[in-house]
């Protein structure tokens, strides 16, 4: 079987296993988190969730569900072959960690504190959870930040911790480490847009469509987030990620440029529409671009099951469904560990 569809065919073969509507509803209305635990034991979760041990919290849920969604990425990224898009994209598992060992050295966070809020799977699959105990250990975020030299991560973490120190916002880890693997992907998809593309003259909701949505979405909310935090507009420029999509240069320059958050966001409700009636701070109209862009993203992922063949697209759309799923499970677990009602839990899903 030729590699595009030996991929493809792995990936579809996968999508039958994700939860349905109803079945996310019927978890949302767990009583406990051991009630919740004992229904997620029957869906395609239970050997993720197999070692868990009492007493439960939603973050252990969220930890022990990742490592299903890190084991499927890693298995169809060994399916690949020449795609090298789904390899890049595994380090946004890495990713994940990593921003939450630099935001806890930061917060000078001991290493007790900050395992708990780890399971490092993602690192254990691919041979890096030494490195990662390493920085986990580090006194503090520059020996961290040191620990990583020789990375894909470092030149942006350096910069990170600059910002850090100047603002004393933890948050610009997650934006410059998002930076340093979203640019690898988008340069590679520009070098290597033809390897991707389908044979349709309509190449709809393909791999082309994800990235750009990706790049788009970080793009334009790390400049909304950084002049927010006030970062002054040159560092703010050495954020963007290019080549740039949906969102160009030009457009990003003129947000850049923008008095507020307000009026930044005017510059691409052509492309983006967002409601922000009512909104009354900043935060609430960032959240509301963001809201906008992962539903484009979902909408796409969904499409491309309909209008790609068997290939890496699907391969692409499974990891990111998958992950967006993960992330309404650990929502689920938040809501059923505060108490909320399943209705409460299951309108902030979107469901």
């Amino acid at each position: 079987m030729p590699g595009r569809t030996y991929l493809g065919t792995r990936a579809s073969a996968q999508r039958g296993t994700l939860l349905d509507k109803s079945s996310m509803e019927k978890l949302a209305e767990s009583a406990s988190l051991e009630e919740l635990l004992n229904r997620l034991k029957v869906t395609p979760y239970s050997d993720a969730l197999s070692n868990l041990v009492p007493p439960l919290t939603a973050r252990k849920l969220e930890l022990a569900l990742r490592k299903r969604l890190d084991k499927a990425h890693y298995d169809l990224m060994n399916a690949a072959g020449e795609y090298r898009l789904i390899q890049l994209y595994y380090l946004k598992h890495i990713a994940w960690d990593l921003k939450s060992v630099l935001k806890s050295k930061a917060l000078g966070k001991s290493y007790e504190e900050s395992i708990e809020y780890l399971d490092m799977k993602a690192e254990e699959l691919v041979g890096r959870r030494e490195l990662m105990v390493k920085v986990l250990s580090a006194s503090d975020v520059r020996e961290g930040v040191a620990l990583l030299s020789g990375t894909e991560f470092h030149a942006d973490i350096e910069k990170a911790a600059a910002s850090f120190a100047a603002s004393g916002e933890a948050r610009f880890f997650d934006i410059y480490v998002d930076h340093a693997v979203l640019s690898r992907i988008s340069e590679a998809y520009s070098s290597e847009s033809k390897l991707y593309s389908s044979s349709r003259t309509v190449d709809l909701a393909g791999i082309g469509e994800i990235v750009a949505i990706d790049i788009d979405a970080y793009n334009a909310v790390s400049v909304l987030r950084a002049k927010l935090w006030g970062l002054p507009s040159q560092e703010v420029r050495d954020l963007l990620v290019t080549p740039a999509f949906r969102v160009p240069l030009s457009v990003l320059m003129k947000m850049i440029g923008s008095e507020s958050v307000s009026e930044a966001v005017k510059q691409i409700q052509q492309i983006y529409p967002s409601e922000r009636a009512g909104l009354t701070s900043d935060e609430e109209v960032i959240e509301a671009v963001e809201e906008v862009l992962t539903n484009r993203m979902k909408a796409t992922l969904t499409k491309t099951f309909v209008w790609q063949k068997l290939g890496p697209a699907y391969a692409l759309a499974l990891i990111k469904l998958l992950e967006f799923e993960v992330n309404d499970l650990a929502a689920i677990a938040v809501g059923v560990e505060a108490h909320m009602s399943a209705k409460d839990i299951t309108s902030r899903l979107g469901l």
